[in-house]
């Protein structure tokens, strides 16, 4: 079977989208390596059909590794042509004509009457937060989603929330979605080796205490609320925690900064900027709480990985986040400063609390495998 697969999202800094994709094409080529896997190259023009072979016999994961680590803020048409060109020297193309699937790996699709076209819509984020987006990003999105919503033979969803806002928003029959949660990679664990964790601390001038916060730093992140129930605990003389603040700086973020300032916190609050796929589940590691006070997730896979490398979690009670973590976190009102804050403090205080949610969180991330995620993929891209 020919699979032809969006590479978008891997051309850029690897977040969310792209660590989704980067993940499941490594089981994908593992679990059925008796098919082949194309990339399209989405930015040299839709007309032009241009698909990149990704060679197994080749080292896929390389590849995919070279592509997904590619972090320019703007990929122009000819700097994505010469990039691919550059890391499939004497590569094998496809015609569409040729292809049996194209898996739309983030609500765009191709449809062409011979082949089936399988979409994966992430969230529904902007349908909730317009304002969050800007305005030709928004049209994109919405063109793509209709088509999708029209076209698409199979829609994958990756949480049961998520299929509910399709079905909501785009009117899409139930019996076309299909819900596949994402996974937590293997290298999101416990880490016992102090050697390799203080040279994480010291790469990113980590403080001895802090609560972390990871995320595209953008309106939906919820970080000015965060960063007010981080203020009121620090008029408190026994608190002695910083706020870590780690991620890719995105949309509308000015007011986060100026914010800090005002709260009277710029000597208790970091920022790391994007952390390197490497060094993330020592960041992890490192932190006595996780918060992540999201207004909306699609799917909320930061949370699943502090729950798999021990750190306790605050998250928020809305959209998927529930579904991800079970029982295993406090689960607060992300409009409600006085929430956010009594779940930081209660966490940091109660031990046997603490101890608690770890372990249980710990047994629930192992439920969500990027395997589990791929082999359901693979059988809705053969039509199961």
């Amino acid at each position: 079977m020919n699979i032809v697969i969006d590479g978008f999202p891997l051309m850029f800094v690897k977040t969310g989208i792209g660590l989704y994709i980067h993940n499941i094409v490594k089981e994908l080529v593992r679990l059925a390596p008796e098919n082949n896997y194309y990339l399209y190259d989405a930015l040299t023009k839709e007309r032009l059909y241009t698909i990149v072979k990704v060679d197994r016999r080749l080292s896929a994961l390389e590849r995919f590794s070279r592509i997904s680590s590619v972090q320019f803020p703007y990929m122009t048409a000819a700097r994505a042509a010469l990039f691919l060109s550059s890391l499939t020297p004497g590569r094998s193309r496809l015609s569409l004509h040729n292809a049996d699937v194209f898996w739309g790996t983030n609500c765009r699709g191709i449809y062409k009457p011979h082949m089936t076209t399988v979409v994966t819509i992430h969230d529904m984020s902007h349908e909730y937060f317009p304002q969050a987006v800007h305005s030709d990003v928004l049209s994109y999105i919405k063109r793509y989603m209709t088509e999708a919503a029209s076209n698409a033979h199979t829609l994958i969803a990756v949480s049961e929330n998520t299929k509910m806002d399709i079905i909501k928003f785009l009117n899409v029959d139930p019996s076309r979605i299909k819900v596949i949660h994402e996974g937590v990679s293997d290298e999101f664990r416990l880490i016992n080796d102090p050697a390799l964790l203080d040279t994480i601390r010291d790469r990113y001038n980590l403080p001895d205490k802090f609560v972390l916060a990871l995320g595209t730093i953008q309106p939906r992140k919820n970080i000015p609320r965060l960063l007010k129930a981080f203020a009121s605990l620090c008029d408190k003389p026994s608190f002695k925690h910083w706020l870590v603040i780690s991620g890719a700086y995105g949309w509308k973020n000015k007011d986060v900064y100026s914010s800090i300032a005002k709260l009277g916190i710029t000597d208790r609050v970091r920022f790391t900027g994007y952390v390197k796929d490497k060094d993330l589940p020592g960041i992890y590691n490192l932190a006595d709480v996780f918060a992540y006070p999201s207004l909306y997730e699609g799917f909320g896979l930061p949370v699943l990985e502090a729950m798999a490398c021990g750190v306790p979690v605050v998250t928020s009670n809305v959209s998927s986040i529930p579904e991800v973590t079970g029982n295993c976190a406090l689960l607060v009102n992300p409009t409600e400063v006085d929430d956010i804050a009594i779940a930081i403090e209660t966490i940091l205080s109660d031990s046997n609390l603490r101890q608690s949610i770890t372990t249980q969180a710990l047994q629930h991330a192992r439920k969500f495998t990027w395997q589990r995620c791929a082999s359901e993929t693979l059988a809705t891209l053969h039509g199961d």
